[in-house]
């Protein structure tokens, strides 16, 4: 009882339900103001007898309780039907040898997405385009970074030959945290101090991964695909520092997209991308200076 959120017992279960889930009494106005949350006529006598009886009526009252529940579970986890229409409903549920409770009215609730034809795209193209023009912009900072370090790629023309796998490599991993910060917070909304955990947590996991793909790379880039060694030596630095970089931009921005309000799905995605493929390829190449211009 305590762990669904379905109907609006959950909210007062504290009232009946004892530290060991036994139900206890309630008294009268508490009752009468469960009453007016709109809870199920049946599931209120049943707590009502519950609070009156003795322990046969409370175990007839929570095994009636707990097999409704059970049964609206089982419902809304069936798969959508009609069209994307997903229904909501109960269906009939003997819980007792002396009362059948009746199904209650279903409720159609719409499917997301932009809704079909030329109307629907037109509205997403509307919602979409705005942003994406506005990342396009960012991410026409990474001519500006390439062109900032021009110099550099003319002396070392191979690290102009794993820009790809930088960009490519900053984007899985970033994407990776976004897409478990998003299925997190799709469940519940999590406070600022575990929001704070998810996002350490997941920089230190994009740091360590990432150590270990450079240390594995950054051999099999000298010995079998015959780069320099210093150029090598720049990617296996790289990796872990785009990793534990990617890896925080991409836990931390759905949080921060949530709490202003927006979509995170249409924005994290883009956003998280643009300041990757920015920001990563500025630490690859600042990098490369620091080893192969100041190092020499």
């Amino acid at each position: 009882v305590r762990g669904y959120r379905g109907i609006a017992l959950e909210s007062h279960a504290a009232m009946f339900v004892d530290g060991e889930g036994r139900l206890s009494s309630a008294p009268s106005e508490e009752l009468e103001y469960l009453k007016k949350t709109g809870i199920d006529d049946y599931l209120f006598a049943a707590v009502r007898a519950a609070a009156a009886g003795g322990a046969t009526e409370r175990r007839e009252a929570l095994l009636l309780i707990s097999t409704r529940l059970a049964a609206e579970a089982e419902a809304a986890s069936e798969p959508a039907k009609d069209g994307g229409l997903r229904r909501r409903g109960v269906r009939a549920v003997k819980e007792s040898p002396a009362a059948e409770v009746a199904a209650p009215e279903e409720v159609e609730e719409p499917s997301s997405g932009g809704g079909g034809g030329v109307a629907g795209a037109l509205r997403l193209v509307c919602e979409r385009t705005g942003w994406l023009a506005f990342f396009l912009c960012g991410l026409l900072l990474c001519e500006r970074v390439m062109h900032s370090f021009g110099a550099l790629l003319e002396r070392e023309i191979e690290l102009a030959f794993f820009v790809p796998l930088i960009i490519g490599h900053g984007g899985n991993s970033g994407g990776q945290a976004v897409s478990t910060v998003i299925r997190s917070i799709g469940r519940r909304s999590p406070s600022a101090s575990e929001a704070i955990s998810t996002v350490a947590t997941e920089a230190l996991a994009g740091a360590l991964q990432s150590l270990l793909l450079g240390c594995l790379v950054g051999p099999a880039l000298h010995f079998f695909l015959d780069t320099s060694r210093a150029v090598s030596t720049v990617m296996a630095t790289t990796l872990p520092l785009l990793g534990l970089f990617s890896n925080c931009t991409g836990a931390m921005l759905p949080f921060l997209v949530t709490w202003a309000g927006l979509d995170p799905a249409v924005i994290v995605g883009p956003l998280m991308t643009t300041l990757v493929d920015t920001l990563g390829l500025m630490i690859y190449l600042s990098v490369a200076t620091a080893t192969l211009v100041h190092g020499s």
